[in-house]
């Protein structure tokens, strides 16, 4: 695994593209995952079985099968027909056999359709009017295109929102949109948009596909997920409701920032938005101060290694923990958002000894006894410091504003008093799935 250390200009993020090692960590959600938030939908691959075989696996793990389809693809059917026949066909067939037809159809397309230049536009068009009832959407399962604009994660995050229709406007409703992680009711930023009134709905909350045509209603759509900015801002634009950006930031400066930003994006449809008093502020950032303190003193000399997909704010993670004396060790991420530029050159310039160690560099993953624990954040820097200590979550696990950094020292702290089966755990599809949270249309397993 390449490293770099943050003062060392001469290894810039993000790392070279090379050979990469995919570690065997898999709690983050993949696509399969994400269009089953869709309530009553199908999942229809068209792919050759190579490829075919993970996504079948990832259905079955979840207890999703009846949800789930494929056609697959040989070598002959792509040197002696052509892959619009062959996708119309094979995905009429499917679409036969299910009684009744699901309202809405994610057709997931593949590389082989772009190495031969498919009319995507045409198989699309041909399977609406031969099933008019069901609205088709096209997704994609494209690795040749991962590392070059939108990632299939997120084209897919834009494309979950296609089938919404749009309609009147409901009084008071604010979405809350973008991460596979629901937010709890007693979540600051569930709470804090319902003390103004106003009534919250997340894609989870969604049970039937009428509840999520409702979504379609919102005032407000807020982002909290970077992968999922273009699609909450295209749905925003086509249903010409408000929209934006609040991620979970672990800054003060940032968090004050934001809930001003929410306040002005309130006032566009709200009579009277209450604004946050200063006191508020200052009493929050305190109560943050004894929280950090006390993680301090229970971690001791004891490190900490930081993982990209454990929370969005890697970097800024590192910057709060070190500023409050708390030894970070290492962080493990293969590119740095734009929104932490600043937190990279912060610690570039005041963290020398840091490492940033890119997760997709082929190497031993052991590394020498260190002395003292290492409290990993994230199923990677778990895997990569072979250490059972660590906080199990993945996209910043519902935390949000203050509450979200308290609620991250608790975990850190109640990671360090059991250690956990890491080599059971991680290996594990799709955190929450199905057996750690409710989700829409899932099968007990």
């Amino acid at each position: 695994m390449e490293r770099i250390r943050a003062g060392n200009a001469q290894f810039p993020l993000p790392f070279p593209q090379k050979l990469e090692y995919n570690a065997p960590v898999h709690g983050a959600w993949n696509i399969v995952h994400i269009s089953m938030l869709v309530p009553e939908a199908h999942s229809i691959y068209v792919c050759s079985d190579n490829c075919m075989r993970g996504v079948v696996m990832t259905a079955a793990e979840m207890g999703c099968q009846e949800r789930f389809s494929c056609v697959m693809l040989s070598e002959k059917d792509v040197m002696t027909d052509n892959l619009e026949t062959i996708t119309i066909e094979g995905a009429s067939d499917v679409i036969d056999h299910l009684n009744p037809h699901p309202p809405v159809i994610f057709l997931f397309l593949v590389c082989l359709h772009i190495f031969v230049s498919s009319d995507e536009a045409y198989i699309l068009r041909k399977l609406q009017e031969r099933y008019p009832d069901i609205c088709f959407v096209r997704c994609y399962m494209d690795c040749v295109r991962q590392k070059t604009g939108p990632t299939p994660d997120m084209k897919l995050r834009r494309s979950i929102f296609e089938p919404l229709l749009p309609g009147p406007k409901t009084p008071g409703q604010v979405n809350v949109l973008g991460c596979d992680v629901p937010y709890a009711p007693e979540s600051e930023l569930i709470r804090t948009l319902k003390s103004q009134g106003l009534s919250v709905m997340q894609l989870q909350d969604c049970r039937t596909y009428q509840e999520y045509q409702s979504l379609a209603g919102a005032r407000l759509n807020i982002c909290t997920y970077m992968n999922a900015q273009d699609g909450v801002s295209r749905l925003s634009e086509r249903m010409e409701s408000g929209y934006l950006y609040l991620p979970p930031a672990v800054d003060y400066g940032q968090i004050r920032a934001e809930y001003r930003a929410l306040e002005d994006a309130l006032r566009v449809f709200l009579p009277e938005v209450h604004a946050v008093p200063e006191a508020w502020f200052m009493q929050q950032e305190a109560l943050c101060e004894e929280a950090l303190l006390h993680l301090k003193e229970r971690l001791g000399n004891g490190g900490v290694s930081i993982d990209y997909t454990c929370h969005q704010r890697p970097l800024g993670i590192a910057k709060l923990l070190l500023t409050h004396g708390i030894r970070v060790q290492r962080i493990y991420l293969d590119a740095v958002l734009d929104e932490e530029q600043d937190m990279l050159e912060w610690l570039r310039e005041n963290a020398p000894s840091l490492e940033m160690t890119a997760t997709m560099r082929p190497q031993s993953i052991r590394r020498e006894a260190e002395g003292d624990c290492i409290l990993a954040l994230g199923q990677k820097a778990a895997w990569f410091e072979e250490t059972g200590y660590f906080v199990n979550m993945i996209e910043s696990g519902g935390l949000w504003g203050y509450e979200g950094i308290r609620a991250l020292c608790r975990l850190m702290e109640e990671a360090l008093e059991a250690e956990k089966p890491m080599r059971d755990i991680v290996p594990r599809k799709g955190m929450g799935w199905p057996s750690l949270c409710d989700v829409p249309g899932g099968c007990s397993v």
